[in-house]
């Protein structure tokens, strides 16, 4: 009986596994049925980048379809784009295709778990692209109406090239003439003549080839140019001889017996010439002197009379005096607001206000008096001859900008050369009160190398400002005159390039040269060493987005010139523009710092006579305004690391607010009431301690004076992004915001709360950004991938709820619409050293490693994340201020490991601390490098791009206290007497309560210490302290603290 239970309960349990098998794996299989094929498939419009293709539903989606993969096929290569649109019908462009390639397309659709079955292939192949540029072989004068142009076809085209197109055009017209020629593959050289031409005329020629489309004939793909070429037709110009001449499709030969009279005539007159050059070789070695000696100086001339510019007799010119008037309403009515000649000179604490007047009703002043300047021309017309002569046109980079003949630069003859050698498009500038103080010149061609390094030479020149790319907006705009490496030699010049330093604004590089034909005898003055201030960030026609960076560039570029040596050679790409901007802010800078005036206007008058259009644009001339603005309100803020203690000491000096107040600062109010006699302190003028206002103050204000609008923020306050902003108070600028790859259709998906700041080296240099939020983490990785950012600095706590560790956890991926992000590892690591300041054995940070893999290929990005919640430790009873340094010594270590991307810097709304690691990152590379400190510079510049990083006048404080307790850690250089550019100035309208008389500069190897003790008592009883008066200003009370 207990056999028969048994069996009977072991053939339930097998029936109910039975059961239980069929009901589960048919639930399951259920489950895994995954959509169909893509319905009606087919292709629309096919060119040579893109195929448009459309489809619908597929029969049996087996789910909610969330979106389609298309998967396209060339040569074994598959690549996928992504649809993520569930609609019933679809229309999607496929981009970036390579031209004149077939591929195969199918697609899949997707649901939120399976991804589907794929469509039938299909096959198609996307258009022709039009061929590379041509190179034309020869362009000659063939008479007096008719070019003769030779090309050789584009190396690079597909399937054929039907057409050619050759441009010509006068040099006075601005459209180019179209001729249209047909042709075929096969044929490798063409030719043509080009005729009824003008007589007379430069002309400029180029060619572009063309091909067909596949799918339509009537469609033409046109090609790249060639480089244009010029050429004068004129009436004796010499005929073309050519040994095969094209008719046709006939090629007729002329061929030229030579007769024996003829073979030994070649013979005798090759002897003839070898016995020549024999004779000049023997001469040269034993009878000529070694060519010029251009170590002896060049020829000096007289200084010119004070120009009227500067309060001198109104300059001359062949007899003639040059009145530079305006009689304009606007200027008589500046002379009635400031009661001074508007046309002349302006004293410093009257600049701000005679800004804001040019700039009021949408910049109306600056429009007229710049057009007034533009009005202003010698009653005679000044001569150009020497550029315009037929054997330097070639040498002038642009046809309208000339070299006029009274101040042009001449070269030395060379000795058995024409006199057109001493011709280069430069002209002698003067700067205040130096006569010839800058050459103005064009951007070398190749042709000029040799002219140009010349000119250095022979005009003793030190340094070289150049502010120009090689190539901008796609054009060239100056030719690489300097060896990338190594050594050449132009003429007779030889250049090295001895050491190459890049900033993120201007690179420095250091070139020795030498002269080749120096008798041995001064041999030992055959080599110099040359200077030359590259400006990597000024716009052509255009100025920087910010005058700081390029006021210390000045400053920098203009002390570098040793006493003694020749003019400062600068030059873009014309020669007129950004060059004429840098002089006018040089030679300002110098006038302010002498006299405490400036004369922008009558400067730029002067020395317009010397070099055509300088300061080409309206835009220049209103950026010099405002750059001198910075420069007489900040003063020099860039500290030399000896005189770093005092200058903290002089900022937080006490001033009296009335010397403070918004009229000085530069508001609109009105000017005409200060008087330099209030800018001298006594006992019964400074009333209590509590209308002390310190000089940081006043710094502080002019670092967070640019107040944001919201057009200022357009991306971050639109609807569809204000959700991803942590602190609707610190999100980025519109032009310094990161962007992100958008996605199609989708608004706002380029946007995250994201700024570039300027490092030492880079402009992009960091990323700063807010810890991200559960709908942005996304974001943050796309800015990740898409910037190449390898190192990632997290100074926000992630044991606080509202912030969410970010990254990948052990065995946990993360994946995104193109790359999934994997841990790696994560450990402790030591923080180094700074200095002479050892590492704390207790001082760590997590160091955490992930990867971004790539979907489509196997492509990875490896991402450092640098883990620092309690960074920068302001809580701290006495916290070490040079300690702080360890982190951002991390951080420039681990980066000069990852070249590629940006240092991405993240706190809890991307703010102060964030901002304070990228600046003291900065600065500490400043520092050790340039023995130089500017933190005016990077704490406005970063506010500008992210306002409200600074909240407090303490966060500002934190900056200067934190980089001088470096300054003590860091190894001493050998002493060196400060240079001009090692000194630091005050605000220029306060140099009169600071030093003695308004604009006076301060320097601090003459101010006697503070004093510890009270000296005196106002007449409310407050006890006030005073800094004792340098030898001489006994009777101004000075610096009150």
């Amino acid at each position: 009986m207990s056999q028969k239970r048994f069996t009977l309960l072991i053939s339930l349990i097998i029936c109910q596994i039975v059961f239980l098998d069929v009901f589960v794996f048919g639930e399951s299989e259920t489950k895994v049925e995954v959509p169909g094929k893509p319905l009606n498939v087919s292709i629309g419009d096919v060119n040579d980048s893109t195929i448009a293709l459309s489809w619908s539903e597929p029969e049996n989606p087996n789910g909610l379809i969330k979106g389609y993969r298309i998967y396209f096929m060339r040569k074994n290569f598959t690549d996928v784009q992504t649809v993520r649109n569930g609609e019933k019908f679809q229309k999607f462009v496929l981009t970036d295709l390579e031209p004149y390639m077939e591929y195969k397309l199918w697609l899949k659709a997707f649901t939120w778990k399976h991804e589907g079955e794929p469509s039938e292939p299909i096959v198609v192949q996307t258009d022709v692209r039009g061929p590379s540029a041509p190179r034309i072989a020869n362009l000659t004068c063939h008479n007096a109406d008719t070019l003769f142009l030779q090309w050789h076809r584009p190396s690079i085209y597909n399937k054929s090239i039907d057409l050619y197109y050759i441009y010509y055009r006068r040099e006075d017209a601005w459209d180019f003439e179209e001729l249209a020629v047909a042709t075929t593959t096969d044929r490798l050289d063409h030719m043509m003549f080009l005729p009824n031409l003008t007589t007379n005329v430069m002309y400029e020629v180029k060619i572009r080839g063309a091909t067909r489309s596949l799918f339509s004939p009537s469609k033409i793909y046109p090609g790249l140019f060639s480089e244009s070429r010029k050429i004068f037709v004129a009436l004796d110009c010499d005929r073309l001889s050519l040994s095969h001449v094209q008719s046709g499709s006939e090629i007729y030969s002329q061929e030229i017996e030579l007769s024996a009279g003829m073979v030994a005539a070649m013979v005798c007159a090759s002897f003839a010439l070898l016995l020549v050059i024999l004779a000049f070789v023997l001469w040269r070695k034993y009878f000529q002197a070694a060519y010029y000696y251009l170590d002896d100086g060049p020829p000096t001339t007289p200084p010119l009379n004070q120009p009227a510019w500067d309060g001198g007799e109104p300059p001359t010119h062949n007899n003639m005096t040059i009145i530079v008037d305006d009689d304009s309403d606007f200027a008589e009515s500046k002379n009635k607001e400031f009661g001074v000649n508007a046309k002349g000179p302006i004293p410093v604490p009257l600049f701000p206000q005679h800004v804001a007047t040019l700039h009021a009703d949408g910049d109306i002043g600056f429009s007229k008096e710049y057009e007034a300047i533009q009005s202003v021309s010698f009653q005679g017309e000044l001569n150009s001859e020497h550029s315009m002569n037929e054997d330097n046109k070639n040498k002038n980079r642009y046809l309208n900008i000339v070299a006029y003949d009274h101040s042009r630069v001449q070269l030395r003859p060379l000795p058995g050369q024409k006199k057109s050698t001493d011709y280069i498009n430069a002209n002698y500038i003067d700067g205040f009160q130096q006569c010839r103080g800058y050459i103005g010149t064009q951007g070398p061609l190749p042709s000029t190398f040799d002219a140009f390094w010349r000119m250095i030479w022979e005009q003793r020149v030190a340094v070289i400002v150049m502010i120009t790319n090689l190539v901008e907006r796609g054009r060239r705009k100056c030719d690489m005159y300097w060896p990338k490496e190594g050594v050449e030699t132009h003429g007779v010049i030889q250049v090295k390039l001895v050491n190459e330093d890049a900033r993120a604004t201007y690179t420095i590089r250091t070139f020795s040269i030498r002269h080749l034909k120096l008798k041995k005898k001064k041999s030992q003055n055959a080599e110099r060493i040359v200077l030359q201030f590259h400006y990597t960030n000024w716009p052509d026609h255009g100025t920087p987005e910010h005058p700081l960076p390029i006021l210390s560039f000045v400053r920098q570029s203009a002390a570098a010139n040793p006493i003694g040596a020749g003019p400062i050679i600068v030059h873009c790409s014309a020669g007129v523009g950004r060059t004429g901007t840098y002089i006018v802010l040089d030679a300002m800078l110098k006038q302010i710092e002498c006299k405490n005036e400036l004369n922008i206007r009558g400067f730029l008058c002067h020395i317009r006579n010397q070099r055509n259009f300088l300061v080409q644009t309206e835009e220049q001339y209103i950026f010099i305004h405002d750059a001198l603005l910075e420069a007489i309100q900040a003063g020099n803020t860039n500290v030399h690391s000896s005189q770093l203690t005092r200058y903290l000491q002089l900022l937080q000096s006490g001033l009296p607010a009335s010397l403070l107040s918004d009229k000085i600062i530069g508001s609109n109010s009105t000017a005409s009431t200060l008087d330099t006699t209030t800018t001298t302190m006594t006992m019964n003028s400074i009333g209590s301690q509590e209308d002390l206002w310190l000089l940081l103050d006043h710094q502080f204000h002019l670092v967070t004076n640019f107040l944001v609008q919201d057009f200022h923020l357009s991306s971050a306050v639109k609807n569809c992004n204000v959700h991803k902003n942590r602190n609707a108070a610190l999100v980025s600028v519109e032009s310094a915001r990161v962007y992100l790859t958008p996605k199609p259709g989708v608004e706002g998906s380029d946007y995250i709360n994201a700024t570039w700041l300027q490092g030492y080296q880079k402009l992009k240099e960091f990323i700063v950004t807010q810890h991200p939020l559960e709908a942005t983490v996304s974001d943050f990785w796309q800015m990740v991938w898409d910037h190449n950012s390898q190192t990632v600095v997290v100074l926000s706590d992630t044991t606080d709820d509202d912030y969410q560790v970010f990254w990948p956890l052990k065995q946990v991926d993360v994946e995104f619409e193109n790359f999934r992000v994997r841990f790696i590892d994560e450990h402790k690591i030591q923080l180094p050293a700074v200095g002479n300041h050892p590492a704390h054995p207790d001082e760590y940070v997590t160091q955490i490693e992930v990867a971004a893999q790539s979907l489509q290929d196997d492509y990875e990005l490896r991402v450092r994340i640098f883990y620092c919640p309690s960074w920068p430790y302001r809580g701290a009873a006495n916290p070490d201020l040079a300690a702080l340094f360890r982190l951002p010594k991390l951080v420039i270590d681990s980066h000069q490991q990852y070249q590629n991307g940006p240092v991405v810097v993240v706190d809890r709304f991307g703010g102060t601390e964030a901002a304070t690691l990228c600046a003291l990152t900065t600065l500490m590379q400043q520092l050790s490098r340039d023995q130089h400190v500017d933190v005016y510079m990077y704490a406005k510049l970063y506010h500008s791009k992210r306002p409200n990083v600074w909240p407090s006048r303490d966060d500002y404080m934190f900056l200067y206290r934190c980089v001088e307790a470096l300054h003590h850690h860091l190894p001493v250089p050998p002493s060196t007497p400060p240079t001009l550019h090692t000194s630091f100035s005050l605000p220029l309208q306060l140099n009169g309560y600071a030093g003695g008389g308004i604009g006076d500069t301060v320097s601090l190897t003459s101010l006697p210490p503070l004093c510890t003790t009270p000296s005196a008592t106002s007449p409310n009883g407050d006890v006030v302290c005073f800094r004792i008066p340098p030898d001489g200003m006994e009777q101004e009370m000075v610096d009150v603290v």
